[in-house]
């Protein structure tokens, strides 16, 4: 009795922590100085990574007027690979406009072979030399998802488009600026 009780209260507790995830969060991030635009500092287990956003880009606050997706969203999402993240890295949003609701994620000790071999979109939209760009839509939203491989593991962003409110062409164009014109260093060798 004793171990079926042991059992129930470990399930449940395990259930609790995994459905309780918060994606929708300020996560630190390090400004770095001197830049026209905001860089920002990406801190995860391996290492760090500089990314540039533009001005109208909050880090340090969430806005749930702004916010058009929920954690299970954001899990279904993540589900597209079947790799689990190490950690979170990157919440950010504009206030400004609906461009961008955009996630960052880590993946320790993965390369983008993994990511090709356990996506659930067989053929990136474009390939890179250290990176992939997969589109796709879920549930209403456009995603962009653009990975980055690191030294010793892979960087993910999701950007999510409230297509509602934002053109679908709109949102790939600021993404295309954001990821390919002030961050084109990103796609550099590494």
């Amino acid at each position: 009795m004793k171990k079926s009780i042991s059992h129930i209260f470990t399930i449940t507790l395990l259930f609790i922590t995994f459905s309780c995830t918060s994606y929708i969060k300020p996560i630190h991030t390090e400004s770095v100085p001197s830049s026209e635009n905001i860089t920002r500092k990406l801190v995860f287990k391996d290492g760090t990574l500089d990314v540039n956003f533009y001005g109208d880009y909050i880090f340090d606050k969430v806005d749930k007027n702004i916010i058009f997706f929920t954690n299970k969203e954001i899990s279904g999402m993540l589900s597209n690979l079947k790799i689990k993240p190490s950690s979170q890295i990157l919440f950010t949003y504009t206030k400004s406009s609906i461009y961008n609701n955009m996630l960052g994620f880590y993946y320790a000790g993965k390369n983008l072979t993994d990511v090709k071999n356990d996506f659930s979109i067989k053929t990136p939209e474009k390939e890179m030399q250290n990176g992939l760009l997969y589109t796709y839509e879920y549930k209403g939203y456009y995603i962009m998802e653009f990975y980055r491989q690191q030294e010793k593991g892979v960087v993910r962003f999701i950007s999510v488009n409230d297509s509602a409110k934002q053109t679908v062409e709109k949102f790939r164009l600021e993404n295309n600026n954001v990821f390919f014109d002030i961050n084109a260093q990103l796609w550099n060798e590494l």
